[in-house]
């Protein structure tokens, strides 16, 4: 069409831009949670610039002005509390918009109705088409189908089309319909007691149908029993692709077993008073490659592991290993390892160092993992610069210095220096630590126990 579209002549600019900043703080339902992408355009900015360009401009200031503020709405001067570091409470002024349809959460707005009538009625009464020949994320096409157009994404990365097929046409192509769980799933214990729990089972009757799939808590297969209703075991998409994901989680679980072992650490689960201290040792894998912890807490009856106060055995999978570049010192030839910080966890109710000492006959160093660091200060001041200096590393804005020859005041290896050897392929690396994330069951926590739970550290092994 040759008519000037309202974005030639007024676009509420300012109202996408405050609905936009917003959106970036949701996580549940957006489809930035479905996979990351580069550069994804706001979902909010997309759907004023395509109404903005598929409306005609209605010709005057004034119904510019009524048109923006339906799509937008009103900018309003909002007073907010926010909480400063150092406790204190202040009054923030913030703008906010009130109505519009650029909310997140107003997709189902009446007023999003109305906007699809419009825009039929600019097109003769049938959908526009719209292109988007570099979709990406796939923002511009999800809001275009939201408009009622006729969409069409393209992008030459693999990445982005398969995000496209989930955000653009599998949600439609499967919505409102069920379709049988795939075999592996039904045999899964902990997947298929989430799935009836989600369908509203629970106690004897969640128990039944776990039995009747052949299935109970400790996975035991009851052939007698193994007939169910088919009914209970159609599901919609969203879990098929829970079930499938949780395919593609077993199948990487096998190829990656051996790069990431796991090892167990001999603990309770509540740690009060002695226990008697025992190497950790490697978790066994079964035929899935699933860890097979039992086998190392056979020794044991279910009595004394349902004390959480008795050690047993606790797995610890390797979620990631931390490493660090290393340069040779030019002054006493020994292995510096470049770090800008030694602290590896700095929160609230989890301080942990990796505190580093030169080696005996200081040819390097000895990495050590200290937990529950203190907290040293008075003020917010003090208390920021203690954690900077005692968590210094080894790198400044001047260069490294050596553990084994100086201190953090001198320049062993100057940044010139680091770039050289590099250039020279004389750079190593040194693996510092391994973060592991321990497999508990979920404990009450008790009044006052300030201790945080979640991932932990240790020292690399020889293995």
């Amino acid at each position: 069409m040759s008519d000037p579209r309202l974005i030639e002549s007024a676009f509420p600019l300012k109202q996408a831009s405050i609905n936009s900043v917003h959106e970036k703080n949701v996580r549940h339902g957006h489809i930035s949670t479905l996979h990351i992408w580069p550069a994804r355009r706001p979902l909010a900015a997309c759907r004023a610039a395509l109404i903005a360009t598929l409306l005609p401009d209605p010709g005057t200031e004034e119904e510019r002005k009524k048109l923006c503020e339906r799509i937008g709405g009103k900018v309003v001067k909002v007073i907010k509390q926010k909480k400063l570091p150092n406790g204190r409470i202040e009054n923030i002024e913030t703008e906010e918009t009130v109505g519009g349809i650029l909310h997140w959460g107003s997709e189902s707005d009446p007023d999003i109705h109305w906007f699809r009538e419009k825009i039929r009625e600019a097109y003769g009464g049938r959908a526009p088409k719209v292109l988007d020949p570099f979709a990406g994320g796939g923002a511009i096409p999800l809001e275009a189908m939201r408009l009622g157009c006729e969409a069409t994404a393209v992008d030459i990365n693999p990445v982005a089309w398969f995000i496209l097929k989930c955000t653009l046409e599998y949600p439609q192509k499967f919505a409102g319909k069920k379709l049988p769980l795939p075999d592996f799933a039904l045999k899964d214990p902990e997947f298929m007691e989430s799935f009836f729990k989600a369908q509203g089972l629970t106690g004897a009757s969640l128990k039944s149908q776990l039995a009747k799939l052949g299935l109970d808590r400790k996975g035991e297969a009851h052939p007698e029993l193994l007939e169910t209703e088919s009914f209970l075991l159609e599901a919609d998409l969203a879990w098929q692709v829970r079930a499938w994901g949780l395919w593609v989680l077993n199948q990487a679980r096998k190829d990656l077993a051996r790069f990431y072992p796991t090892y167990a650490d001999f603990e309770p689960l509540v740690k009060v008073g002695n226990w008697e201290k025992r190497p950790m040792r490697l978790v066994p894998l079964d035929e899935d490659c699933k860890l097979d912890i039992d086998a190392l807490n056979a020794e044991f009856d279910e009595s004394y592991l349902s004390d959480p106060t008795k050690p047993r055995w606790i797995a610890k999978p390797t979620v990631a290993y931390l490493w660090a570049r290393t340069v040779t010192c030019k002054n006493c030839r020994a292995t510096i390892p470049l770090l800008k910080t030694r602290w590896l966890c700095k929160k609230d109710r989890k301080r942990v160092l990796l505190t580093m000492e030169p080696n005996a006959d200081r040819t390097g160093v000895i990495f050590g993992i200290e937990n529950n660091v203190l907290v040293v200060g008075k003020n917010a001041a003090q208390r920021r610069e203690h954690d900077k200096r005692i968590g210094q590393g080894t790198m400044s804005r001047n260069g490294a210095w050596c553990p084994c020859c100086g201190n953090p005041n001198t320049v062993a290896m100057t940044m010139e220096d680091i770039r050289l050897e590099g250039q020279a392929g004389r750079m190593g690396a040194m693996m510092t630590a391994v973060v592991v994330d321990p497999i508990k069951p979920r404990l009450k926590r008790k009044a006052g126990d300030d201790t945080a739970a979640g991932k932990e550290y240790r020292l690399p092994t020889e293995e």
